[in-house]
């Protein structure tokens, strides 16, 4: 694991310990998970359009704003052979303070670590009752408050499944653990709203615009898990990849890859 800081000056500095910060005292700040491959930021333009709107949302005023570039650039400039990392940035409110705000500006931190490609099934999920996805304004946006997330994949671990199923505070199906989620019948793809309150993932945005391209049938809007169940086949996707669902609750699906989706995430 490699760790980065943004200086005044507007270069990263390798780091080995991090400076008390409002991300780690309160929260308060963004990130995006990336793939770097073979010399570039996969989707970057994807990634960099989110963290735009997140510092929009959560209102950071940065007095430069951050580059995408910039990173992609430590990232390639890097000594050795390794040419896949997986990147993790944070974009955080500058100063310490309370809960108001001292300062204006922000800070970058950089966590670069190994690729793991999503595994390409996983066996068993299953609908989380204890932790729902509240609304709020920032719900869509990649927030470093991810303590539903945390307690959700806590008690998948505890019940030893695989992948877990997360509904909003109307009972509507919202996400997965770490990754939207996506669902075929009778040849038709289906996927929740962002109005659920899911991530709006970079995964999730390449998969509609692949279906779109090749005339396939989306519905994205507001289901129930009795929607899911009745499925043919469910999938997961995030940055890492798609992972195909073998089993909800006592129900089979469908394993088989979708070539045209599995073919988006796949490595040069």
């Amino acid at each position: 694991m490699r760790q980065f800081i943004l200086n005044p000056n507007g270069v990263y500095e390798h780091i080995d310990t991090i400076p008390a910060n409002r991300a780690f005292l309160f929260g308060d700040g963004i990130f995006e998970t990336m793939v770097y491959s073979e010399g570039e930021i996969r989707f970057w333009k994807d990634h960099f359009e989110r963290l735009s709107a997140g510092i929009e949302c959560l209102k950071i005023q940065p007095f430069t704003y951050p580059n995408i570039h910039l990173v992609n650039d430590l990232v390639k400039n890097l000594p050795g052979d390794q040419s896949t990392y997986r990147i993790r940035w944070n974009i955080y409110r500058s100063g310490i303070g309370k809960y108001s705000p001292t300062e204006k500006g922000h800070a970058e931190w950089l966590m670069l670590t190994d690729f793991q490609p999503a595994p390409k099934v996983k066996k068993e999920a299953y609908f989380c009752a204890s932790i729902k996805i509240p609304p709020s304004p920032w719900a869509n946006c990649k927030t470093l408050n991810a303590l539903p997330y945390v307690m959700a994949n806590q008690e998948r671990m505890d019940r030893q499944m695989d992948e877990v199923i997360l509904l909003d505070v109307n009972g509507c199906i919202s996400e997965a653990g770490s990754s939207n989620l996506f669902w075929v019948k009778n040849g038709i793809f289906f996927t929740p709203s962002l109005e659920n309150y899911c991530i709006a993932g970079v995964g999730r945005k390449q998969i509609l615009q692949k279906l779109k391209e090749t005339g396939k049938d989306c519905q994205v809007g507001s289901f129930h898990p009795k929607d899911l169940l009745n499925a043919d086949q469910v999938f997961v996707s995030n940055i890492a990849g798609i992972s195909y669902i073998e089993k909800i609750e006592g129900r089979q699906y469908d394993c088989q890859p979708i070539d045209e989706i599995d073919s988006i995430f796949e490595m040069p």
